[in-house]
């Protein structure tokens, strides 16, 4: 898993790979030897793939939130 947030990292920091076409991208993570879970996710563009590779944890919504009326801010 470290290795794939390293990888993460370096893709978002790397404008040619931020914007790499997909088959640019997954070749890049296959010479790389990326889990097959984050290629599969790259390759698919579906990255619920990546629940293998991270776990699979129900996120919810906050049932409160903060805002401010304009009035307050005065």
């Amino acid at each position: 898993m470290l290795d794939t947030l390293e990888m993460l990292e370096a893709i978002g920091s790397d404008a040619s790979l931020r914007y790499a076409s997909t088959v640019e991208l997954t070749t890049v993570l296959e010479r790389g030897k990326a889990s097959e879970a984050f290629t599969a996710a790259v390759a698919s563009g579906d990255a619920s793939r990546l629940d293998e590779e991270f776990g699979y944890r129900k996120m919810y919504q906050p049932q409160a939130t903060q805002s401010f009326c304009s009035s307050e801010l005065s």
